[in-house]
C-alpha cells in the first residue's frame, strides 16, 4: 500500500514539474514573441526615418545644385507630411505606388492635387485607434491655426489648420474647399463611431527646403 501511494506521490511531483516547465516553456515563449514585435517595429520606425533624413537631404541637394535626381522608382518617398504638434512625420508614396495603401501607410487619395497645384487639394488618409499603423489617432489634439507642413519637390508648404469636422462613414466624403486656396485635407475615423473626421488645413506659404 505505502509502495503505491509513492508511486502516485512521485507521477503527481513529475505531473507538476511538466506543467511547471510547460508553463514557464510558453512564457518565455510569449514574451520571445512580444520582444521580437517590438524589435520589428522599432527597426521600421528607425529605416523610415532614415529614409526620411536622406529624402530631405536629397531636396536639399537638388535645390542647391538646380537638379532633379529624384528616384522615379514609385517604392520610394514623393513627399513628407509633417505635423509637429503630434509628433507625426511620416513618408508618403506616389499615388500609383502599391504602397499607397491606408492599411500601412497614410494614402494619398484618388482625385488629389499635389501641393504645387494652385488652388489645388492635397488629401491624405489615415488610421486612427491602435496598432503600429494608427497614423492619424491624434488629429484630434490638433487646435485651429496649428501647422502641418509638406515637402514635396524642393519645397516645403506650410499649412494652417482653418476648420475641422465629422462626416458619416460611407466611403466618400463631402470636402469642404477653400476655392481661393491650396488645401491639405486630412481623413480619418472617429474611434467607435460610424463617423469621419476631416480637418482642412490652407495653405500658410512656402519655401525652399
Amino acid at each position: 500500500m505505502n509502495l503505491i501511494k509513492k508511486k502516485e506521490k512521485i507521477k503527481r511531483k513529475n505531473k507538476s514539474r511538466v506543467i511547471y516547465i510547460g508553463s514557464f516553456l510558453l512564457l518565455v515563449f510569449g514574451i520571445g514573441i512580444i520582444s521580437l514585435k517590438q524589435f520589428n517595429i522599432y527597426f521600421a520606425k528607425k529605416q523610415e526615418e532614415d529614409k526620411i533624413k536622406n529624402f530631405i537631404k536629397l531636396q536639399k541637394n537638388n535645390v542647391e545644385s538646380n537638379t532633379n535626381n529624384l528616384s522615379n522608382n514609385n517604392e520610394d518617398f514623393i513627399a513628407i507630411l509633417e505635423i509637429p504638434k503630434i509628433n507625426l512625420k511620416k513618408g508618403l508614396y506616389d499615388i500609383t505606388s502599391s504602397k499607397n495603401n491606408v492599411n500601412k501607410n497614410i494614402e494619398i487619395l484618388n482625385g488629389s492635387d499635389y501641393p504645387n497645384i494652385k488652388n489645388g487639394n492635397f488629401i491624405l488618409a489615415g488610421h486612427s485607434g491602435t496598432g503600429q499603423y494608427a497614423y492619424f489617432n491624434n488629429l484630434v489634439k490638433l487646435e485651429i491655426d496649428d501647422y502641418a507642413y509638406v515637402y514635396y519637390n524642393g519645397i516645403k508648404y506650410s499649412y494652417k489648420l482653418k476648420r475641422f469636422y465629422e462626416v458619416d462613414k460611407t466611403g466618400s466624403a463631402n470636402l469642404i474647399k477653400n476655392k481661393n486656396a491650396s488645401n491639405l485635407t486630412l481623413i480619418t475615423c472617429k474611434i467607435n463611431t460610424n463617423k469621419q473626421l476631416v480637418f482642412v488645413f490652407d495653405l500658410d506659404n512656402e519655401s525652399m527646403i
